[in-house]
């Protein structure tokens, strides 16, 4: 018999950030002749208490007890930083650019589920684990651009080496991952009469699986649905042609390009569920992916007290993931726009609304509904002009909810879900001998 199943979940967590950072700056005769230098070292703790309630209805009538299960999540991570830049300005417009950056991260999650019973809390099988992920990226890149009548160019070689290792502590599983990538890029400009230009462009670019990516334990939401990691996950790789036009006029500029882009590995969560109706989701890597698009961008001043960013772009994208399964193909067509809107006022208030527009697309094995999303920021410089007043409001309809339907051949399921809800922050930042550097808002505070 089966019947339906009803999850309530509630949840406590505490957050803890430690963040410092030394810049230095060494400058030559010739402008735009400098090296310079940057340290940052985080320190970041998290827990979680989560409890979840769990009852069976029948269709019959009647249900099964309820069942109280709680999931104890505790994360640290530690991130040392260290790049160093160069930049050689040559001739009248040339400029050589170089530079070096390690990264070094260490994080771990403790993570235990347990189920209350007659004689108490009694942890459940294979859902207690330490998890630990140590991640070194080792870079170098150099930069040669150059512009001689109408025609300006810029290659550009970066080459990584990545050393990823997880560790599950409690069952010593410890999953090595080493690869080393060089990446390319080459941008064309040529200057058109009446203020116009074409541009070509080409680059090698990676996604590298995040900490979420590689962890192989299952984490915690009911009793019939399971996420996790997948340790053998490889990065994907993407080669991305683009072609492009520009239209340059007083108070902006408008740009139009073409492009595709070819992706090997592409990283897509799959969902499989047993004859037991229990499921399990971990991103895989599918063989490829060809995206076709049209982007319109523009940046355009109507008053010199409100400046407009935005674009607008539709693609095509072929999903095949054959190598996993014949079924996991998506073709589709969709599109997404964003706008950025700044005003000033009185010279030292500054007001942004973003908002953002996805709309619903195939995947594999279903579809992503639509996305609509506003944003709001306010600055005010204040303690004359040393100290800046800051308040955002994120998701301001709080409406940033991801919806989606998932099915296979023995399965159908539909999801909602929003990671976090509408947030309100106000900073003051105070400086001392610094002069004011510019920010982007709403791009700094989401990281974007």
């Amino acid at each position: 018999m089966t019947g339906d199943h009803q999850t309530d979940a509630g949840r406590n967590g505490n957050r803890a950030q430690f963040r410092v950072r030394a810049y230095l700056q060494k400058t030559f005769a010739r402008p735009g002749h400098e090296l310079t230098a940057d340290i940052r070292y985080l320190d970041n703790w998290e827990n979680s208490d989560q409890y979840f309630t769990q009852q069976t209805f029948y269709p019959g009538g009647g249900s099964t007890p309820s069942i109280l299960q709680r999931a104890l999540n505790d994360e640290t991570e530690k991130q040392w930083l260290l790049q160093a830049d160069y930049v050689q300005p040559f001739a009248k417009e040339g400029k050589l650019e170089a530079g070096i950056r390690s990264s070094f991260r260490d994080m771990t999650n403790n993570y235990s589920v347990t189920q209350r019973t007659e004689t108490g809390w009694q942890p459940l099988e294979g859902l207690t684990n330490n998890f630990l992920y140590e991640e070194r990226i080792h870079a170098a890149y150099a930069i040669l651009g150059n512009k001689a009548h109408k025609f300006s160019y810029q290659l550009g070689l970066r080459g990584e080496i990545t050393d990823v290792t997880t560790t599950l502590k409690q069952t010593n599983q410890v999953n090595p991952r080493q690869y080393a990538n060089l990446f390319p890029s080459v941008h064309a400009t040529y200057d058109l009469p009446r203020q116009h230009a074409i541009q070509a462009s080409y680059s090698r670019r990676v996604r590298r699986p995040q900490y979420n990516d590689l962890s192989p334990f299952m984490t915690f939401s009911d009793s019939r649905n399971f996420y996790s990691g997948n340790p053998d996950l490889n990065p994907e790789f993407t080669h991305a042609f683009e072609v492009g036009h520009i239209k340059y006029v007083e108070k902006g500029s408008f740009t139009s390009s073409l492009y595709y882009r070819h992706t090997d590995g592409k990283i897509i969560r799959i969902r499989r569920v047993d004859d037991g109706g229990n499921s399990t989701t971990r991103p895989e890597n599918l063989a490829t992916e060809h995206a076709y698009g049209a982007e319109f961008t523009s940046s355009f001043s109507p008053k010199t007290w409100w400046k407009l960013d935005g674009s607008l772009n539709f693609f095509r994208a072929i999903t095949d993931g054959a190598n996993l399964d014949a079924t996991y193909q998506s073709d589709t067509y969709s599109w997404f726009a964003r706008m950025t809107n700044r005003f000033t006022f009185w010279k030292n208030l500054d007001v942004q609304a973003r908002a953002n527009y996805e709309a619903p697309q195939q995947t594999p094995q279903g579809t992503r509904k639509a996305l609509a999303t506003l944003d709001l920021s306010m600055s005010k410089d204040i303690l004359r002009g040393n100290g800046t007043l800051t308040l955002n409001v994120l998701d301001v309809f709080n409406s940033r909810r991801f919806r989606s339907i998932t099915e296979g051949s023995n399965f159908y399921t539909e999801s909602n879900s929003q990671g976090r809800l509408r947030q309100i922050n106000l900073t003051l930042n105070y400086r001392l001998r610094q002069a004011k550097k510019k920010t982007k808002g709403l791009d700094e505070e989401q990281g974007g």
